[in-house]
C-alpha cells in the first residue's frame, strides 16, 4: 500500500518553501505559473510533484477561463479595504466556495486532503482578501497585460497585502494584540514564532526521528491534588519534560511542552473543568472518577494520554472514561477496555477503564435507563456543533442541560466558541463566567493559522465555549 504524501508545512503551502522538498533557506524559488499558488526550488522538484499537483492546477486554471465564474469572482471584490472581520471572513468564505466547488466539478471528484490545503490556506490581501489568481483576473478583466503580485510583511513574510495602501490599511490589525494568538503577540509576532518553531521541529524530525504527534505525558503520581488555577504549561511540566529529556537547566523546554500540549490539552482542560465545575475537593477523592467523552473520535480512544488525570488525583482509585460519538469505531453496545497504565498505578491497584459507543450520547443514555451512572463531567473536545451539525447536537445539548450534568465544550478558535457558546444558551444552559466563551488556559499552545480566514489562530481546544451544571 502506496503511502499518502505528507500535509506540506505552512510556509510551502503559502509559496515561501518548496512544495516538494520544503526547503525555503538558500534556494531560489519559482511560483508554478498555473495557479499561482505553490513554489519549487528546482525543476527537478517540480517535475516530480507535478503528477500530484497537475489535476487541481489545470482546474485552478480553468477558473480563469471561465467567463461566468471569473465575473461573478471579480465583482465580488471590495473596492476599499477593511479591517471589519465578519466581512473579510463572508468574503473569504464565499470565494473557497465558489473555487471548491468549480474545482469539484472539472476534476469530476471531491479534492484530496492536499488539494483543501490549497484552498484553505491559499495567501490573501489582509484587507479585501485578493489572491494573486484575483489579482491576474482583474487584470486580464482590465485589459492589462501584466499584473502585480501579493507584497509579504517584511517582518514575518506570512501575511499578505496587495499594494502599499492597503498595507497603510492593514497594518495596526497585522502589528495590534491578536486577541487568538498567545499572550497578546500581534499576528505578526504568532506568525514568526510558529513559523521558528515548525523549522526547528522539521530538523527534529530529521536529525533525531522526531515523531509528527508528540505523544508524551509524565510518568509520575503527585503526591496530593494541586489546584490548577493560577498555574500554567511550564510551570506544570517543564521540571518534567526536563527530567524526561535529561536536558541540562540551560535548554528551554517550551519547544517540547509546545507540542506535548496537542494531547496533554484534554486531559489537563478535563482537570481545569472539573475544578471549576465542582464545589470544593470532594471529586479529588472518588474511588471512581466517571468522565463522559462525547462527540468522541478514534483519536481520543488511542491517545492514553488520560492516565495524567489518574497522576494528579492521588486518591483516586478507578478512571472511568466513555467515549461516545457517531465517529468511534465498533458498534453501539458499549465495550469496556482495560488500558495499561504505569508501573507505579498498577503497583497501587489503580485502573484506567474506557468504554467504547458507537452513537449519539442521547441515544446511549436512553439505551442505558436506570443502568445510567451521571457522570463527574460530560466534554466534547473540538465538536464542531455550531459549524456543521447544529441539528445533530440539539438532543444532546438539551438531555445535558435538564439532567444537571456538569458539561464543558471546548473549540478550536474563537468564532466557534461563541457559535456553540449561543447553542448552549438556546438549550437553555446558564454558562459558567470561567468557561467560556474565553481562551482555555490548558488548550494547546501548538497554534496554527485559522484555515479559511486571514486572521486569528487555532488550537486543539484552544477555546472554552461554554461550561455548566
Amino acid at each position: 500500500m502506496s503511502q499518502k504524501p505528507p500535509l506540506p508545512p505552512w510556509p510551502a503551502v503559502v509559496g515561501l518553501a518548496c512544495y516538494k522538498c520544503f526547503k525555503e533557506d538558500d534556494v531560489r524559488l519559482s511560483r508554478c505559473s498555473g495557479c499561482l499558488r505553490i513554489s519549487y526550488c528546482s525543476p527537478a522538484c517540480q517535475k516530480l510533484d507535478w503528477e500530484l499537483h497537475k489535476p487541481l492546477c489545470k482546474a485552478l486554471g480553468a477558473v480563469e477561463k471561465s467567463g461566468p465564474i471569473a465575473t461573478t469572482l471579480i465583482a465580488a471584490l471590495r473596492k476599499q479595504p477593511t479591517i471589519d472581520l465578519n466581512v473579510l471572513n463572508n468574503m473569504t468564505q464565499a470565494y473557497i466556495d465558489t473555487i471548491s466547488l468549480f474545482c469539484q466539478a472539472s476534476l469530476q471528484r471531491p479534492p484530496t486532503v492536499l488539494e483543501w490545503s490549497l484552498f484553505s490556506s491559499e495567501p490573501r490581501c489582509l484587507v479585501c482578501t485578493r489572491t494573486d489568481q484575483l489579482i491576474r483576473m482583474e487584470a486580464a478583466n482590465n485589459g492589462a497585460e501584466k499584473s502585480r503580485r501579493l507584497i509579504p510583511c517584511p517582518e514575518c513574510n506570512l501575511t499578505f497585502c496587495c499594494s502599499p495602501e492597503h498595507w497603510d490599511v492593514g497594518c495596526s490589525l497585522h502589528q495590534g494584540p491578536c486577541e487568538e494568538a498567545l499572550n497578546g503577540l500581534s499576528q505578526c509576532e504568532m506568525n514568526s514564532k510558529i513559523h521558528a518553531h515548525m523549522k526547528a521541529k522539521t530538523f527534529m524530525k530529521s536529525a533525531h526521528n522526531f515523531p509528527e504527534r508528540f505523544r508524551w505525558y509524565p510518568e509520575r503520581i503527585k503526591s496530593a491534588w494541586m489546584p490548577l488555577s493560577g498555574s500554567s504549561w511550564e510551570a506544570e511540566f517543564d521540571d518534567e519534560m526536563r527530567k524526561s529529556a535529561g536536558n541540562p537547566t540551560s535548554h528551554s523546554m517550551t519547544p517540547l511542552i509546545l507540542e506535548a500540549s496537542d494531547n496533554l490539552t484534554m486531559a489537563m482542560t478535563v482537570l481545569c473543568a472539573l475544578e471549576t465545575l465542582h464545589d470544593g475537593d470532594e471529586w479529588t477523592r472518588q474511588h471512581a472518577l466517571r468522565v463522559h467523552i462525547i462527540g468522541a473520535n478514534e483519536i481520543e480512544a488511542t491517545c492514553g494520554v488520560f492516565e495524567e488525570i489518574l497522576h494528579c488525583l492521588p486518591q483516586v482509585k478507578i478512571l472511568k472514561l466513555v467515549l461516545c460519538g457517531p465517529d468511534m469505531p465498533g458498534g453501539d453496545i458499549p465495550k469496556a477496555v482495560v488500558l495499561e497504565t504505569c508501573s507505579e498505578c498498577k503497583q497501587l491497584g489503580r485502573k484506567h477503564i474506557q468504554e467504547h459507543v458507537a452513537d449519539k450520547y442521547h441515544n446511549f443514555v436512553e439505551r442505558q435507563g436506570s443502568k445510567f451512572e451521571k457522570p463527574h463531567l460530560c466534554i466534547a473536545f473540538n465538536s464542531g456543533a455550531s459549524q456543521v451539525s447544529t441539528r445533530t447536537w440539539l438532543p444532546t445539548l438539551k438531555l445535558l442541560v435538564q439532567g444537571k450534568i456538569p458539561t464543558v465544550f471546548t473549540s478550536f478558535n474563537r468564532e466557534e466558541a461563541e457559535g456553540e457558546a449561543a447553542l448552549l444558551r438556546a438549550a437553555g444552559a446558564k454558562l459558567h463566567p470561567a468557561l467560556g466563551p474565553c481562551k482555555n488556559p490548558w488548550g494547546s499552545i501548538n497554534l496554527r493559522p485559522s484555515k479559511h480566514k486571514i486572521y486569528g489562530f487555532s488550537a486543539d481546544s484552544g477555546w472554552l465555549a461554554g461550561g455548566f451544571r
